[in-house]
């Protein structure tokens, strides 16, 4: 490259994810009747590593007393095309359907390890599993030293101190702002929120520009 383009300064190599990593979940094809098999990803196939991403899922079932996370591999909208990882199972309180949440975060690392962990969010139970990859050497201390510095990518957008004082910022300009102004300010709000719901980091700083530019107008 370096070669062709005299301008080109600098090379800089990134470890992707290369496989779309998911969980099997139920669809609803009618009013309660669920039909199992299919992949909702989590990890999308070239999401830059090391990563987490949580997705939110809920029982389908009156009384359910337990969720199993079957941790899938592959691109097929159904898990009988993708190859089976592993899988983790969690109980959670007898409740109605759709009732009890359960909150899913995989965490994914350049030395082929994933971290799967499920969260009751009503008992605030927690149970991880490891699955790594075959020519994965490590041992399971530094495994867990490993995922213990990856411990900061678990944290919610939302929860961050940056992105929460740029929010506290916008509802205060939002709050100062009449008329059209305070519909567009309104609109970046949004837009920043759902960015951060996202877990995209481009996607987060777009639209985190985007806000603080609108808020920098009204501040001069």
């Amino acid at each position: 490259m370096k070669a062709r383009d005299k301008e080109v300064k600098e090379i800089i190599l990134t470890d992707v994810c290369a496989f779309t990593l998911g969980t099997e979940v139920s669809v609803e094809r009618r009013e309660g009747v669920f039909e199992s098999g299919h992949f909702c990803p989590i990890i999308e196939r070239n999401t830059v590593i090391p990563t987490s991403r949580t997705e939110r899922f809920y029982t389908i079932r009156d009384n359910q007393e337990k969720i199993r996370i079957q941790v899938y591999q592959g691109e097929s909208r159904l898990t009988v095309n993708n190859l089976l990882l592993g899988s983790l199972e969690i109980s959670v309180p007898k409740n109605k359907a759709g009732e009890e949440p359960v909150d899913v975060t995989y965490t994914y690392d350049i030395n082929s390890i994933l971290e799967v962990e499920a969260k009751v969010i009503s008992t605030g139970k927690v149970k991880k599993q490891i699955i790594k990859g075959k020519y994965n050497t490590m041992t399971d201390e530094e495994i867990r030293a490993r995922m213990e510095e990856l411990s900061y990518l678990k944290i919610s957008p939302r929860d961050q101190e940056e992105n929460r004082l740029l929010l506290l910022r916008g509802e205060q300009r939002y709050e100062e702002s009449t008329g059209d102004r305070r519909i567009w300010i309104e609109g970046c709000i949004r837009e920043f929120e759902a960015a951060l719901d996202s877990r995209d980091r481009d996607r987060i700083l777009d639209a985190g520009r985007k806000l603080r530019k609108e808020i920098g107008r009204e501040e001069e």
